[in-house]
């Protein structure tokens, strides 16, 4: 049965490290720990930079086989995750998370469920073969 837990962060600054330690928690000892929390760091981090949310809601499941999928929702703002034009632009202030969200996952997206938004990610229970 996976394991299922959630946490609901306000909108701020200081909650992007809380919410990394809430998960850097859950995953010790999991292989894939650095990647997720870092991962979930771009992915809130993004939400606040992006929404006019006042709170922010993470769930992680980690499932029987170990991989673990975390989702980041939002209230909702005018743009969506995408990744940028071009990813060699070292002057693009913006999609880099996104990108690196792309490049660690074994997989992830973007739901609207409107008016909250949620971008997901998976890690498999092992590093992504380069």
């Amino acid at each position: 049965m996976p394991r299922i837990e959630t946490a609901t962060f306000p909108a701020t600054g200081m909650s992007v490290a809380e919410a990394r330690r809430w998960l850097g928690k859950i995953l010790d000892g999991h292989l894939r720990r650095d990647d997720a929390v870092l991962l979930l760091s771009e992915a809130a981090t993004n939400s606040l930079v992006h929404t006019g949310s006042t709170a922010i809601r993470v769930a992680v499941t980690i499932e029987e086989n170990g991989d673990v999928r975390v989702e980041v929702a939002d209230e909702g703002g005018t743009t969506i995750p995408s990744l940028p034009a071009h990813h060699d632009d070292a002057l693009n202030s913006s999609g880099r998370g996104v990108r690196l969200i792309q490049a660690l996952s074994t997989r992830w997206g973007f739901t609207e469920d409107h008016p909250r938004h949620v971008l997901w990610f998976v890690l498999a229970d092992h590093h992504p073969a380069t």
